[in-house]
């Protein structure tokens, strides 16, 4: 079993007695450092750092004792995000009818990107639909897939950054210990 499988495994084992899903794990190294990235969810009540905290002390705990990563290593654990990424099958269930962007490999080797709702699975397959019509993508052809529109983050950005209004400083340094207004 590999270092990636072995993490995997035992992450999966202390979130499921944590009672949080696992939506993504990450494992590089940058210079002589690892970093384990570990996206967690609770489908029913979200996530709070409270539930952050107390995951990254567990698998602290449980990663050192198994000493399954070499050297040293951090340890990043977050929520997935607006742009929540979709990993497992069971994402494409639970978010029918969100939004998503989907990269994946086409027939030829080509890559490519659809953008549709999530309209339902195929046996092997997640259909997305768009203005165009249905498209069928093969679960094993996915490279990234991502929750995707206004609620999720993007969509009519531009239009949401400018109706912002900035803080009507008056030209002075803010100091965040006081009020904007």
């Amino acid at each position: 079993m590999s270092v990636n499988e072995q993490v995997a495994s035992l992450v999966n084992k202390e979130l499921e007695a944590l009672g949080v899903e696992l939506v993504k794990l990450d494992l590089s190294s940058r210079g002589k450092r690892s970093i384990l990235r570990v996206f967690i969810d609770d489908p029913e009540k979200g996530v709070t750092i409270d539930d952050c905290v107390r995951v990254t002390k567990a698998l602290g705990l449980a990663l050192d004792g198994e000493d399954i990563i070499q050297g040293r290593y951090n340890l990043e654990i977050s929520t997935p995000g607006m742009n929540r990424p979709l990993t497992r099958r069971d994402h494409y269930l639970r978010f029918t009818g969100k939004t998503a962007r989907v990269e994946y490999m086409a027939g030829g080797g080509e890559k490519r990107s659809s953008i549709g709702e999530i309209t339902g699975i195929e046996e092997d397959k997640v259909i997305l639909t768009d203005k165009k019509g249905e498209c069928r993508i093969e679960f094993g052809s996915i490279i990234k897939a991502n929750l995707y529109g206004e609620k999720w983050g993007t969509g009519d950005r531009e239009k949401n950054i400018k109706s912002r209004k900035a803080p009507k400083n008056k030209g002075k340094h803010f100091d965040s210990r006081e009020s904007l207004e």
